[in-house]
């Protein structure tokens, strides 16, 4: 499925759309799509097994909650910001990509303070919104930038 059909269906609400890319499609500015798009998926995942105590690894909510840390946000505010800054879909990716990392270390954040009810209903609500829409501006600048 290309990039445009694979985000007309997301935004139709099918999430079970499959992204199917060319290599040419797949790259934007040494940002590969479909690596930061599993890499954004993988992170409900994290926090999922932190909330129940399977988690191996330790996070930290000052850590987590910087958006210019991980592959995603280098690339932001570095090589997309250079090339892409004037584009409202960048401005749009960067914002939502800011909100990913406030509720990931807010899930957190409410984990370490005993509050597992309402980590798990940030994980669930705003946490998941934020990340399917970080999917949609993506593919949206990478629509709009080729």
């Amino acid at each position: 499925m290309s990039l445009k059909d694979w985000l007309l269906r997301k935004l139709a609400g099918d999430d079970s759309a499959e992204l199917e890319l060319s290599p040419e499609e797949e790259e934007l500015s040494g940002l590969n799509l479909k690596e930061v798009l599993n890499a954004h998926i993988l992170w409900k995942e994290k926090l999922n097994t932190t909330l129940d105590g399977t988690s191996t690894e330790r996070y930290e909510v000052t850590t987590v909650s910087q958006d210019n840390l991980c592959v995603l946000g280098k690339w932001i505010y570095g090589p997309g910001k250079q090339k892409y800054s004037k584009l409202p879909e960048y401005e749009a990716l960067r914002k939502v990509h800011q909100d990913f990392h406030t509720c990931a270390a807010d899930v957190l954040q409410k984990h370490e303070d005993g509050q597992q009810k309402a980590a798990e209903q940030i994980l669930n609500g705003v946490f998941r919104e934020a990340s399917n829409q970080i999917q949609l501006d993506l593919v949206r600048l990478f629509t709009v930038a080729r």
